[in-house]
């Protein structure tokens, strides 16, 4: 007879546990698509304003393609999740809208860098920061199901390279762009009017590549002392497989940071 009851017990926690792991995975994806329907707004906002306005008509064409594109941009993550019939991790999406509205909305849409100067070192330390953690989530797709114990040194190596080698690309956007645009200026080469020269020239680009590197290093660390603490950190970025036929599953959603 007790040992009847202790099953029914241990099935009642059970199920318990797995209704708490159901509700937090549906405020995960509440908060997913909340952040989703603001960055839409804001791009919707972005190509509105930019028709209306009388500013920056010199490279209209480029300017509204820009803007459009972006707006197809945003729903590229849904494409992807429905071709493949998967599901990225509520993380990944949000903190993509969230770089979005950062960097391209409010950074470069509604010019902020005119009115903040300093907006672009703190958008450098923050999206290394945050492309840090979103490697994590390829390294949850490599290791998946594989019996290996993930070395937090090994995480902090990969999140430091990803960030980093995100951020030179970066700079290589910027730098077409200025070749391609004349007087875009994103590498602030350019000062009242006036193009600097030598390690004045430099120094923008130099100033956001060391910003980079140094919210890369810590996204790393902060993975593996993470990883250090708690063996699963990792299962909190896997992209999952979804089944028509039953609801995403979260193992180990615990360890989800949101």
């Amino acid at each position: 007879m007790k040992k009847i009851e202790n099953n029914s017990s241990l099935k009642s926690l059970e199920e318990e546990n797995n209704l708490n792991t159901t509700k937090k995975h549906s405020k995960s994806l509440i908060a997913e698509y909340v952040v989703f329907g603001i960055t839409l707004a804001c791009f919707i906002f972005a190509v509105v304003f930019f028709i209306i306005s009388p500013s920056g008509k010199d490279s209209f064409l480029f300017g509204l393609i820009q803007r459009l594109a972006m707006i197809i941009i945003l729903f590229i993550p849904m494409i992807i999740e429905k071709i493949f019939k998967i599901k990225f991790s509520p993380f990944f999406n949000i903190s993509l809208y969230i770089f979005f509205i950062m960097a391209v909305f409010i950074g470069t849409f509604m010019n902020i860098y005119a009115v903040f100067r300093h907006w672009d070192t703190i958008l450098h330390g923050l999206s290394a920061c945050l492309f840090g953690f979103l490697s994590m989530c390829l390294i949850a797709v490599w290791f998946k199901n594989k019996n290996i114990e993930l070395s937090p040194i090994f995480l902090l190596l990969f999140a430091f390279c990803f960030s980093i080698a995100i951020e030179a690309v970066w700079e290589i956007y910027e730098y077409t762009v200025d070749a391609i645009i004349e007087g875009y200026n994103a590498q602030r080469y350019i000062e009242n009017g006036i193009e600097l020269v030598g390690r004045a020239a430099l120094y923008d680009t130099m100033k956001d590549i060391i910003i980079g590197a140094i919210g890369a290093l810590i996204a790393g660390i902060v993975c593996a002392i993470c990883q250090k603490k708690n063996k699963n950190f990792i299962n909190a970025f896997e992209i999952k497989k979804v089944n028509k036929k039953q609801p995403i599953k979260t193992e180990n959603n615990e360890n989800s940071p949101l």
